[in-house]
């Protein structure tokens, strides 16, 4: 298996293993109101407060997450599941648990993919500098990072049904190949991130059982990465 550039780098890493079923096409999801209401990172910054106050003070976020992408042509979502670690001195291990076993690790310096138990596949960022530019976003992503988003971003954002919504609008090509726009929810934790590529097809990633941990990833997470 090899990535196909930064727009293939997306699916491969969330969405390894889904499935589905051939129909009639999905309808189209609305533009997010949060798109309406762009922000400044200050603003994103009380806004997102508790969730981001939880993150500070975690060593390692580990939960559930439920995927589904809604593609054109297909009647039904590709669906997958598993769990999901995120540790700032290691990096972010996504682990697919069904309907097919896989595992992805992303580092500051690398990336890898593990199905049923062996590497498949292994990539550094000093031999591909653009993946660098993905580690960053998604580390700033699962931080809550407004300041680090900003860079890479347009910021939207606003308060909603007792959380809040972080919408995103990337700014440089290479960004806007992965997804054409983000909208991240959440009230103590990020509970759900949507992403819509250029095409109309979408992803939504619900997170389930999060759990914030200040003892830090055990020997056995550590051997992982």
């Amino acid at each position: 298996m090899k990535f196909r550039g930064l727009s293939g780098l997306l699916p491969c890493l969330f969405f390894t293993g889904a499935v589905g079923a051939a129909g009639a096409v999905a309808p189209a999801a609305q533009v997010p109101s949060v798109f309406a209401h762009p922000a400044t990172p200050a603003q994103l910054e009380t806004i997102t407060r508790r969730a981001a106050s939880a993150l500070a003070n975690a060593k390692v976020v580990r939960g559930k997450f439920v995927q589904r992408r809604f593609l054109a042509g297909l009647a039904k979502p590709l669906e997958s599941s598993g769990s999901f670690r995120f540790a700032r001195e290691a990096g972010i291990e996504w682990h697919t648990e069904k309907p097919f076993d896989s595992q992805f690790l992303l580092s500051d310096s690398r990336i890898t993919q593990r199905d049923e138990g062996g590497i498949s596949l292994e990539i550094r960022t000093a031999d591909q500098p653009a993946l660098a530019v993905v580690a960053r976003v998604f580390f700033a992503l699962f931080s809550l990072d407004v300041d680090s988003l900003s860079h890479d971003f347009d910021l939207y954002g606003q308060s909603a049904d007792a959380g809040w919504q972080l919408g995103l609008k990337p700014r440089a090509e290479a960004l806007g190949s992965m997804f054409r726009q983000a909208l991240v929810e959440g009230t103590d934790a990020v509970t759900r991130v949507t992403l819509e590529d250029g095409n109309g097809d979408r992803s939504e990633i619900v997170f389930q059982d999060v759990v914030f941990d200040k003892r830090g990833l055990t020997q056995e997470e550590l051997r992982r990465f």
